[in-house]
């Protein structure tokens, strides 16, 4: 009988071994793509005599690539979020309360950032400040005004839905302690807190399934931003409510809940389309490529004074169809510095660097 049961459970247990293989090669779980935020990694290249080298970059690969792995993810992302409640990957997202996702540790330890576990030293903070300065004389000389704008995190303007393990410290915070400091230079420092903080009262400003603002809360930054530029050139157009037609619409998944791959069952509660009226309304005139971020530059025409040069990460990129309208001409590239030699070529009237919250360390090298 044993005999037997064993003839039978050998070849069910060597397919089982074998279904990897057979999805690599046939794409039987084709269906299942992955989502989550990385990029994936290549069959790696044997090169003599480093053969343990390429052991270990193969490893890597297979566990990143093996067959059934996104369907397999697909299932236990299901069973952690739905019946455990707890999140799939607790380093990239965290859950909140109320519908609301966070990014992790993974990224910047922002999680750790935001309890105030990885403060920010005042010394830290003067270096930055300093840098900054040094970056505004030397675009000074080249008749370019720099302009520095910070994104703020979702755990900073909506902390009340973080988990309650994972609630921000009270306090000083990073970004406090930093814009202290910049106060000790003339560096126009935008920090957009308080007005976001105001503006949630009345509308959602970040997306609750997503790392980034909504239309609503990149409208309100624009705004903000423009509103400090127009200090030092008064001749620019002034952003208003009105120049724009917001829409309420049906929610989507953001990227937090694609890395989960439960986009399609976690929406946002409420969607804002907010897009500019005719007169509001930038001409994009060129889509340029940038290998070094892999996100093509935008150029754009409008119907304002002045040429800007908008540098900035993610959060950026929402903001061009609010920016554009008011110079006469813009470029808007994604990077995590100033590049001299873009600026000589460009010769902005303004530099704006944005950057987000939980990435100020990059104010020290941009």
């Amino acid at each position: 009988m044993d005999f037997k049961r064993f003839k039978l459970l050998a070849p069910v247990f060597g397919g089982l071994l074998l279904l990897p293989l057979a999805d690599q090669v046939l794409g039987l779980s084709g269906q299942f793509s992955s989502t989550e935020n990385r990029t994936a990694s290549q069959v790696p290249r044997l090169n003599f005599p480093h053969v343990k080298t390429f052991i270990k970059q193969f490893d890597q690969y297979y566990k990143e690539n093996f067959g059934w792995r996104n369907a397999l993810f697909y299932g236990y992302s299901r069973w952690k979020l739905n019946i455990l409640g707890e999140s799939p990957l607790p380093e990239k997202v965290v859950i909140g309360k109320n519908g609301w996702f966070y990014l992790g540790n993974s990224y910047n330890r922002v999680m750790d950032q935001h309890r105030g576990l990885l403060p920010l030293s005042a010394d830290s903070a003067r270096y930055i400040a300093q840098h900054l300065a040094r970056r505004q004389a030397e675009l000074a000389r080249q008749n370019s005004r720099l302009y520095v704008l910070i994104a703020p995190d979702s755990h900073t303007i909506y902390p009340e839905n973080l988990p309650d393990r994972l609630q921000p410290a009270s306090g000083t915070t990073r970004l406090d302690i930093l814009g202290q400091a910049v106060k000790n230079t003339t560096v126009p420092f935008v920090d957009l807190r308080d007005t976001l903080l105001t503006a949630r009262h009345e509308r959602f400003v970040y997306h609750q399934t997503d790392t980034h603002w909504n239309d609503i809360g990149s409208m309100i930054g624009s705004a903000a931003l423009l509103n400090r530029v127009r200090q030092n050139y008064p001749n620019l157009p002034l952003l208003q409510l009105s120049d724009f037609k917001i829409e309420k619409q049906r929610g989507g998944g953001g990227d937090l809940v694609t890395m989960l791959t439960v986009q399609q069952e976690r929406k946002d509660k409420v969607f804002y389309a907010v897009t500019p009226t005719p007169q509001a309304k930038a001409t994009q005139t060129a889509s340029v490529p940038n290998p070094a971020s892999g996100f093509a530059s935008s150029r754009f025409k409008g119907n304002g004074t002045g040429k800007l040069l908008f540098i900035g990460d993610s959060f950026s990129h929402s903001m061009m169809p609010f920016l554009a309208a008011y110079f006469r001409e813009s470029y808007f590239v994604r990077a995590s510095r100033i590049d001299p030699a873009l600026v000589a070529t460009e010769r902005p009237d303004v530099v704006v660097f944005e950057v987000v919250e939980r990435n100020l360390n990059y104010l020290g090298s941009m």
